[in-house]
């Protein structure tokens, strides 16, 4: 990570060294490539995957709360830890608690993995027609179609399908 973080609309570079009290503050003082895309939304480097350009969409609602979304997938929790930091660190003050009442469950979107899929699948079927057109794939290829295998089963696993 970078030690300075651009906070368009804040008018100075991000000082790492002060405070963080605010959510905002706490995710977009760690978050790489920070781009504002609108008032109170931004746009950055998702921390929980290796992303060439920025997939995250940062957003901080009326009430403080702190909104994320991987446009590739990655879950709030995922990109929180990355950032070292808990769910908690999302929400003003302590409005938000968790208790040792077991494992928390994410709602679970269907269009979302199906989104996802059909993605993926798009990116196979462009890698498979190259093959088939006798182009060579090179290594990066070659691994972005593992990825896309590996998406599509997290994808069904997480629907319940494939274990």
């Amino acid at each position: 990570m970078q030690t300075q973080k651009s906070r368009p609309g804040a008018g100075t570079a991000y000082d790492n060294t002060r405070a963080h009290d605010s959510p905002i503050d706490r995710v977009l003082s760690r978050l790489d490539r920070v781009k504002s895309t609108g008032p109170g939304k931004w746009q950055a480097l998702c921390p929980a995957h290796d992303d060439k350009r920025p997939s995250l969409s940062v957003k901080e609602a009326d009430d403080g709360k702190v909104l994320l979304k991987c446009w590739t997938g990655c879950g709030a929790a995922e990109i929180v830890n990355a950032l070292g930091l808990s769910l908690s660190d999302l929400f003003p003050g302590d409005r938000y608690t968790v208790t040792n009442t077991g494992p928390m469950r994410r709602p679970f979107d269907y269009r979302d993995a199906l989104a996802g899929i059909a993605h993926e699948t798009l990116v196979a079927r462009l890698i498979v027609e190259s093959i088939r057109d006798g182009r060579p794939i090179d290594t990066e290829t070659a691994e972005r179609l593992a990825l896309a295998e590996e998406r599509i089963s997290d994808a069904l696993r997480a629907a319940g399908g494939v274990q």
